[in-house]
């Protein structure tokens, strides 16, 4: 992300927002939105949603080429609750009629989706021990686009992705990563032999070639996300309800952790966090409607034994409600943000109505 200089990630303003697209009629369904990425390209956002369907945003531009508005391009219906969607990596810029889109759903098979058109191009299959269809949790592709990563209770499959079908290579991770869910899987952008996993037992693996090297250790939750930095040198993972941290690795000394970021994580749902790419930013997500950023590029002075707290850069208020994703585009200085939450029953209704916003948002940083 090319950042200019003056740009020091204080504040944001608002350029267009979008929410009748995620409102429900039906007043027993808790609508919430569960994240949002922008497209390789950058003129698309991807968002998932309670109510299983995935939907793709273009933006609009005015005749100055400034942004607009948000503009629904299609609605992807899964077969049950969403576990994971990425965008392929290398968008065909010259073909207007395929961008794709992979998504794993609960009891489901992986689905390669074009977002174009909403058509279905490919089917990937998992099987359990009973030789029937077994979902899986997450979902990465390696950085040609090739292969399809796939991660789901005690296994990594990977698939061919010009092979449909059931055909795939399996890695079993319960030897080492305590039998748990493959929560996350997220490949070096450097060194693209090697990928990193997270498992909802709190464990960290480090893999190279397919083999499992390091295992880290530390947070006190589940791992939600893991993201390395652009020089592929550090990893950044961040847990759910019960860890407030964005813990930041460095993969030069194995083991060995640089500082941490704090945040507000109150729900088991996967609260987002994002780098600039030129690793300059972090920005999390929050779940009191606010978002949080940090400068990377600062010198602390690290104290005997004390272990260091990433100084908060800003922190601003950007929904009424959890904001559970936050994606920065990929070269100008924008920033998506999605909110959302379940409510409980015995909440206060007023309140509950003046805490719910389920919305995407587009912001410029200032």
């Amino acid at each position: 992300m090319e950042i200019n200089h003056a740009v020091q990630f204080k504040d944001l303003q608002l350029i267009c927002t979008c929410s009748d697209d995620f409102l429900m009629n039906d007043k027993e369904f808790q609508q919430c939105l569960k994240g949002c990425k922008w497209s390789t390209d950058g003129l698309s956002i991807l968002t998932n949603s309670e109510d299983k369907r995935l939907r793709i945003f273009n933006i609009e531009t005015n005749e100055t080429n400034q942004c607009k508005q948000l503009h629904k391009v299609n609605e992807i219906k899964e077969g049950g609750t969403i576990y994971d969607y990425v965008w392929y990596p290398n968008t065909m810029q010259n073909s207007n009629d395929v961008k794709l889109i992979l998504s794993t759903s609960n009891r489901s098979p992986i689905h390669l989706w074009n977002a174009i058109d909403g058509e279905l191009e490919a089917t990937y299959r998992v099987y359990d021990h009973v030789d029937e269809v077994a979902h899986v949790n997450s979902l990465c592709f390696n950085w040609s686009g090739e292969e399809i990563y796939c991660g789901s209770y005690g296994k990594l499959n990977i698939f061919r992705t010009d092979r449909p079908g059931r055909e795939f290579t399996e890695i079993s991770t319960k030897a080492d990563l305590h039998r748990s869910i493959i929560s996350t899987i997220v490949m070096n952008p450097v060194d693209r032999s090697i990928f990193a996993v997270g498992t909802y037992s709190k464990d960290i693996g480090i893999y190279g070639g397919n083999q499992l090297m390091y295992i880290l250790r530390g947070h006190k939750s589940g791992i939600t996300q893991l993201q390395f930095s652009p020089d592929g040198l550090k990893l950044y993972s961040g847990s759910r309800k019960g860890d407030n941290d964005i813990v930041c690795w460095d993969l030069r000394n194995v083991g060995q952790t640089l500082y941490s970021a704090e945040r507000t994580v109150t729900t088991n749902q996967k609260i987002c966090f994002d780098i600039s790419s030129d690793g300059q930013y972090l920005v999390s997500g929050n779940c009191t409607g606010e978002i949080s950023t940090w400068k990377l590029n600062q010198i602390i002075e690290k104290s005997d034994g004390a272990e260091i707290v990433l100084p908060l850069n800003s922190k601003i208020p950007v929904h009424n409600d959890c904001v559970n994703g936050v994606s920065l585009h990929p070269t100008l200085p924008l920033l998506a943000t999605a909110s959302g939450q379940r409510h409980h029953e015995n909440d206060n209704d007023e309140q509950q109505l003046k805490d719910t916003d389920i919305s995407l948002k587009l912001w410029e940083i200032i």
